[in-house]
C-alpha cells in the first residue's frame, strides 16, 4: 500500500476513533428528546459525572494492583452505575415532573441541574483537573508497517469496542424488548402511549437511565484516553453532541448516529487541512450550514422506528 492510501487509512481509523466518542452522547440526547419532546441540555454533564466516578475507580484499582485491563472494566461500570443513578434520580424528582410544563421550563430545569452538578464536581475536586496513570501504554495494533506506519492503540481500541457494542445492545434493546415498544409508542404519542396502557412514568424514567448511562460510556472513554477529566469537561460534549442530533434529526436515533459521523468525519478532514486551531469554529459553521438548508436534519424528523420502516 503507498503512502496516500495509509494516510487515507489512518484518516478513516481516526473518524472511527471520534465517531465511537460522539456517537453515544449523540444517542443519548436523541433517546431522551424523542420522548420529551424537549431540548435537554445536561446529558454532557452527565458523561462529566461518569468520568469522574470511571477516574476515581480506576485509580483506586491501579493502586491495589489490578492491571489496566481490568482497571478500565471496573471504571466502565462505576461510571455507567453512577451517571445511571443520577439520571434515575433527576427524571423522577427533576425531568419527570417538568413535562407538563413548557419546552422553556424543561430547558431551564436542565441548565440549573447542570450547573448544579458541575458545581458539585468542582467543589469535590477543588476546581482541579484530575488525572490518572496512561492505561495500555505503549499497547498498539499495527495494521501497517513501512514508510507510513498506520496504529491503533489499545487504549483506542478497547474503547471503540465498548462504544460499538453499547449502540448493538441499544438497537437491540428498542427493536426486541418490552421496553423498545414501550419507548417508540411514547416517542409518538406519549398520551396515546398512556390510553393503550402502557407506564409512561417508568417509561421515562428508564429513558433517562438508558440515555445518561450512554453518556457515561463517553464520559468514560474521555477519561481513559486523555488520562483524566475536569468538571467543566461536559460543556463542550454536550454541545457537539446535540448538534450532531439535531443535524440527524429529532428524535432519530440512526439519525444521530449518522450526525455523529459526519461531525467526526468534519473534525478529521478540517485538522488534516487547516489544523487544529479553529476546527471548532468550522465544524460548528458547517452544521449549522446544514440546519439552514435542511432545518429537519439529515433523517427528518421520523421517529426510530419510523426510519426502520
Amino acid at each position: 500500500m503507498n503512502q496516500q492510501s495509509a494516510y487515507f487509512l489512518q484518516l478513516f481509523l481516526n473518524i472511527i476513533q471520534i465517531a465511537s466518542f460522539y456517537v453515544p452522547l449523540a444517542v443519548a440526547f436523541s433517546l431522551i428528546q424523542a420522548i420529551t419532546r424537549r431540548v435537554f441540555l445536561s446529558f454532557g454533564d452527565f458523561a462529566m459525572f461518569g468520568s469522574f466516578a470511571a477516574v476515581y475507580i480506576c485509580f483506586g484499582r491501579m493502586l491495589q494492583g489490578d492491571d489496566d485491563w481490568q482497571a478500565a472494566s471496573l471504571s466502565l461500570a462505576a461510571a455507567l452505575l453512577c451517571a445511571g443513578a443520577a439520571g434515575k434520580v433527576s427524571a423522577k424528582y427533576v425531568f419527570a415532573p417538568m413535562m407538563k410544563s413548557s419546552a422553556l421550563s424543561f430547558m431551564i430545569a436542565a441548565i440549573g441541574f447542570s450547573i448544579a452538578l458541575q458545581e458539585l464536581m468542582r467543589l469535590s475536586s477543588e476546581s482541579r483537573d484530575i488525572w490518572i496513570p496512561p492505561l495500555f501504554q505503549g499497547q498498539a495494533l499495527s495494521l501497517l508497517t513501512g514508510d507510513f506506519p498506520v496504529k491503533i492503540t489499545a487504549n483506542n481500541a478497547f474503547a471503540t469496542l465498548i462504544a460499538v457494542a453499547s449502540i448493538l445492545g441499544l438497537v437491540a434493546l428498542l427493536r426486541f424488548t418490552q421496553f423498545g415498544r414501550n419507548w417508540q409508542a411514547c416517542s409518538q404519542n406519549i398520551d396515546l402511549a398512556k390510553l393503550c396502557g402502557v407506564r409512561t412514568e417508568n417509561v421515562i424514567a428508564q429513558t433517562f437511565i438508558l440515555g445518561t448511562g450512554l453518556s457515561a460510556v463517553s464520559g468514560w472513554m474521555a477519561a481513559i484516553t486523555y488520562g483524566g477529566t475536569n468538571f467543566s469537561v461536559g460543556i463542550m460534549l454536550g454541545f457537539k453532541a446535540m448538534f450532531a442530533a439535531v443535524a440527524g434529526g429529532f428524535g432519530n436515533v440512526k439519525g444521530a448516529i449518522a450526525g455523529a459521523i459526519s461531525l467526526s468525519a468534519l473534525e478529521v478532514i478540517w485538522s488534516a487541512s487547516f489544523g487544529t486551531t479553529y476546527r471548532d469554529v468550522g465544524v460548528f459553521a458547517v452544521i449549522v450550514l446544514v440546519l439552514l438548508f435542511r432545518p429537519e436534519g439529515l433523517g427528518g424528523l421520523s421517529s426510530f422506528r419510523e426510519s426502520e420502516t
